[in-house]
């Protein structure tokens, strides 16, 4: 073999993850210690030229460590802790998508990944019934590109609704939050857009050519983030409420909300523009840290629905 189809073929393998042994070099290509040193060299001129990454010698073996490698890993394992963390993928989709992510690092940092991944590996609990999504992802994101409608059966939560329905609908975005995807579409059925749990689609039964909605009108994913918590129902509401607890929590949880005033005891006056079925449920879980101030008719929701609870609870 000539040198230059051994120095391309070393390279080669470098870049595919490979680790090469001295040893194994000059009995593989029938060459001297001196002249595979000298392959080497070469290589390790043209990554540092190219800024493609260095060669890393250690006891005898050679291996290319690419210069983003260390941010890569970090990123692997920054994703792969967010997907642990979310629960929706079952067994088999999570290690195959774990196993995706760091395929692109080296043999010994997908190694040092595995490691420190151990832990909250291990501990990964999916949803009580995770179904498989990764097909069903493909799925909807094709037909969002293809502006295609869909024909698909649906199992709500609702109690009047125990049987899967048949809907028409197109779906136009896609996202993940709290435990779950959901598809935003315009659906017949709701005559405009509403969220499906991706989770919840049993079957597709047809694609057919859908429309290109004009984009003014469409779902804003945006303004969801902004005003939802848990539920996208109720009206839009601005509200006021006394916060004493941690002030960062309320500004995470409704991005558009913001300090009005700062009482002299520590707390906080907030208003928020909120959908409010969605947000009751966040107000009433921080108990005495938070008072409503207005609108009226949220304070008299409130306070009905923390007085049907302690009702539940007294003696």
């Amino acid at each position: 073999m000539q040198s230059n189809q051994r120095i391309a073929e070393l390279l080669v393998r470098l870049m595919v993850g490979e680790t090469l042994k001295q040893g194994e070099l000059e009995s593989r290509y029938g060459v001297s210690r001196r002249t595979s040193q000298r392959d080497l060299a070469y290589i390790r001129r043209a990554l540092s030229e190219y800024a493609a990454g260095d060669l890393v010698e250690d006891q005898g073996t050679y291996r290319l460590s690419r210069q983003s490698e260390s941010t890569d890993s970090a990123m692997v394992l920054t994703a792969s802790n967010i997907l642990l963390g979310s629960r929706a993928l079952n067994q088999p989709e999570l290690t195959a998508t774990l196993s995706y992510l760091s395929s692109n690092l080296s043999p010994e940092m997908q190694l040092a990944v595995r490691q420190q991944l151990k832990l909250s590996r291990g501990s990964y609990v999916p949803l009580s019934r995770a179904k498989p999504l990764l097909h069903r992802l493909r799925e909807v994101t094709t037909s969002i590109a293809q502006n295609q409608k869909m024909v698909f059966s649906y199992r709500s939560s609702r109690l009047e609704e125990m049987t899967a329905q048949i809907h028409h609908a197109q779906p136009v975005a896609l996202f993940f939050e709290t435990f779950y995807f959901y598809v935003a579409m315009y659906s017949e059925e709701h005559h405009g857009y509403w969220l499906y749990r991706l989770d919840r689609i049993e079957d597709i039964l047809e694609k057919l050519p859908g429309e290109k909605l004009d984009y003014d009108e469409r779902f804003s994913l945006q303004e969801h983030r902004h005003y939802t918590y848990l539920l996208d129902s109720g009206s839009m509401t601005q509200v006021r409420f006394i916060y004493r607890n941690y002030i960062q929590t309320v500004l995470d949880h409704f991005p558009d909300s913001r300090v009005i005033k700062t009482n002299a005891d520590g707390s906080h006056v907030v208003e928020a523009y909120i959908k409010v079925d969605g947000a009751m449920l966040w107000l009433m879980s921080q108990g005495a840290g938070l008072q409503v101030l207005s609108p009226p008719s949220l304070v008299k929701r409130m306070r009905d629905a923390l007085a049907a609870a302690y009702r539940q609870y007294d003696e």
